[in-house]
């Protein structure tokens, strides 16, 4: 064989070899974008509900707590198995404000039974919202999730 014959054929061998070795790596980028893609929307739809039930249940037990007492201690078995859900996958910040959302619902429950007017001051002059730090927390965390950082 002749070097006229060799090198237009090795260069073509080559640029064969270029060309699918550039689509496998373009492929595989793109597989992995759009996986990581999915992993991040899957996680954020999730901590969604999680943090949405945890919110559900607790307004429940913050407007029960208005008017009554504690009189049995498993009022709080959903939302401490809501909690403990959170715990095995939410940052310290979310974390500490769930349980500071609990603690504000039992001490709501210790305090004397309230009338729909004291309720209404209370929520106008303390501020009384002992789901709010919890909701900020927990946005703060669904924004990042959502932006990928």
């Amino acid at each position: 064989m002749d070097s006229t014959t060799i090198i237009p054929a090795v260069a073509a061998a080559c640029g064969s070899l270029v060309g699918a070795a550039a689509t496998i790596v373009t492929t595989w980028i793109s597989q992995h974008t759009q996986t990581v893609h999915a992993k991040r929307e899957q996680t954020l739809h999730h901590r969604e509900a999680l943090y949405g039930e945890f919110i559900t249940e607790a307004s429940r037990l913050v407007v029960e707590a208005f008017s009554h007492s504690l009189e049995r201690p498993d009022t709080f078995v959903k939302l401490y198995g809501i909690i403990g859900r959170i715990r095995l996958m939410a940052p310290a910040p979310v974390l500490s404000a769930a349980e500071a959302c609990i603690q504000q619902i039992m001490d709501l429950y210790a305090k004397p039974n309230m009338t729909v007017e004291q309720i209404r001051l209370a929520f106008e002059r303390d501020r009384l919202d002992p789901i709010k730090d919890f909701s900020v927390a927990c946005r703060k965390e669904l924004l990042e999730i959502a932006s990928g950082c």
